[in-house]
């Protein structure tokens, strides 16, 4: 500090000598004292010059220290900054999916309100379905009553007519026997006529036909038996005779050549022909062999149910025929299953 204040005098005698100034004691102690007021003052400044740097510098560490952070802060800045970025983006792609799942609730909220529906209906239909099935079971609880009630009584009538088709089949067996013997005796009785081809017998399942061709009953055009006609009818009459549970049929049947000539006034039509020949057999045996009329019956075919072709003479010839059908009470036609002989069975 004395060296300072020395120092300061000196600058200023100094600056007196060199301004060529002389100056009194009296100013030169005043000079001191303002020279020591000075020095006070400067070293006043110092002080304080120091306690600035020292601030100075204070500020400046601490200025740095605010520099790294601010670095610090500017990097932290910077990810947060790219953090708020990625947030940025994950938040846009989560309001996207947001919204697709808006959309999607939407539909789904949508679905679900048709479904309701469908289910409502659906409830609605299933119990309008067990509402039927119930009466219906009902109905058919009724009816399985009434069927069983039913089918008792059907049994009982089943077993009736098993009691019945027994005893038919004992009696369709005893009459296919009585048949079969009728058609022995008729094939032993008509041999000659049967060798000769004026007449075919034919035994089916449950019937009998014999037929006679028009040669030997009748002339040709006319409906009047021939005395060769009356005696093969008197044969076969006597067989048909024996036989009392059947009826007997008498079909009349002709070729296809037209009724011509006088004959037409009689007989229009073969029709007319084949009609007339019928019931000439019926009352020959009504009359002559005395078979019942409540068993006879006769029939007129005309052309129409020719037995071979009407192309040749054997054929025309074949076709102008009369038949003598032996039939059931009931006939039963789907059972019957022809078997043609000439002669008798073996």
């Amino acid at each position: 500090m004395k060296t300072m204040r020395k120092n300061l005098l000196l600058f200023v005698v100094l600056s007196l000598l060199v301004s060529g100034c002389v100056v009194s004691e009296k100013d030169y102690l005043l000079k001191e004292e303002e020279a020591a007021k000075c020095s006070q003052t400067l070293r006043t400044q110092v002080e304080e010059n120091r306690a600035l740097t020292t601030e100075l510098s204070s500020c400046q560490s601490e200025l740095s220290a605010s520099e790294k952070r601010v670095e610090k802060l500017t990097e932290s800045f910077s990810d947060i900054s790219a953090e708020r970025n990625d947030l940025e983006k994950m938040l846009t792609a989560q309001q996207a999916v947001s919204e697709e799942l808006k959309a999607q609730n939407y539909k789904l909220g949508e679905l679900l309100q048709e479904k309701e529906v469908a289910q409502s209906s659906i409830i609605r239909e299933t119990m309008e379905i067990n509402r039927r099935l119930q009466e219906t079971n009902i109905a058919l609880r009724e009816k399985q009553a009434v069927s069983e009630a039913e089918r008792g009584r059907i049994e009982k009538q089943l077993e009736t007519l098993n009691v019945r088709n027994a005893a038919l089949e004992k009696q369709k067996e005893a009459e296919l026997q009585k048949l079969k013997a009728t058609y022995d005796e008729l094939v032993g009785s008509l041999k000659g006529e049967i060798e000769a081809g004026e007449i075919q017998i034919r035994r089916m399942q449950d019937r009998l036909s014999v037929n006679l061709v028009e040669k030997i009953l009748f002339d040709s055009g006319k409906a009047a038996l021939k005395q060769s006609g009356v005696q093969v009818l008197r044969k076969v009459g006597a067989e048909l005779a024996k036989i009392k549970d059947k009826r007997i049929q008498i079909e009349g049947h002709t070729d296809n050549v037209p009724i011509g000539g006088v004959l037409k006034e009689r007989f229009p039509s073969n029709w007319e022909l084949s009609a007339a020949r019928a019931m000439a057999v019926v009352h020959f045996l009504q009359n002559e062999v005395g078979i019942a009329p409540v068993r006879l019956s006769a029939a007129a075919y005309g052309e129409y149910q020719p037995a071979s072709t009407n192309e040749t003479v054997e054929g025309k010839a074949a076709n102008r025929r009369i038949e003598i059908v032996i039939l059931p009470l009931y006939e039963r036609i789907s059972e019957a299953k022809e078997t043609t002989t000439t002669g008798p069975e073996k």
